[in-house]
């Protein structure tokens, strides 16, 4: 083969390693196992060429790793994008996810929604509500103009009955 031959040859060659590289560099799968402790997942692709590829253990994209930090781990069966810059699956990362038929959106409106199982978190422009049972492990201080409980007055200006039958007086 000449030695133009063997140039076009190498170059086919180079082009078609880049152009799987590309193909590879974002690619939609399904988490198919987790490791929480190890911030690791294995994403379920698919290639229609070749069938099915399962990624090896890649890491995921939290929302913030510094100051404020996060853990959110994927679950079995939620749709993500993998990302890797130069097409190489051993240097991936898990991307956000995407919501599907198997795993809806949690909402429709314009406040975010936060649904952990049955837990849901919905943070609106002025408020902010916790749809479960809430543990408070520290001090509470609340600061506004009433607190209530099953719609009565437990807050500053509220009273009791004394053992007279009348009232006391507001918490000092």
């Amino acid at each position: 083969m000449s030695s133009i031959g063997k140039r076009l040859v190498a170059m086919e060659a180079k082009v078609a390693e880049l152009d799987r590289r590309l193909r590879n560099a974002q690619q939609s799968g399904v988490v198919t196992a987790v490791n929480t402790s190890a911030g690791l997942a294995r994403v379920k692709l698919a290639d229609g060429d070749s069938g099915d590829f399962l990624t090896p253990w890649i890491p995921w994209k939290e929302i913030s790793a510094g100051n404020i930090s996060t853990h959110i781990p994927p679950s079995v069966g939620q749709q993500v994008d993998v990302l890797s810059r130069n097409g190489d699956l051993t240097d991936a990362v898990i991307d956000f996810s995407c919501h599907s038929d198997a795993n809806p959106r949690p909402a429709s409106g314009s406040d975010a929604v936060i649904l952990i199982g049955r837990t849901m978190i919905t943070i609106g422009a002025d408020k902010t509500t916790f749809s479960s049972d809430v543990e408070i492990d520290g001090s509470l201080l609340v600061n506004g103009k009433s607190l209530t409980h099953g719609g009565k007055d437990v807050g500053n200006t509220h009273k009791h009955t004394d053992s007279k039958g009348g009232t006391t007086s507001p918490p000092l």
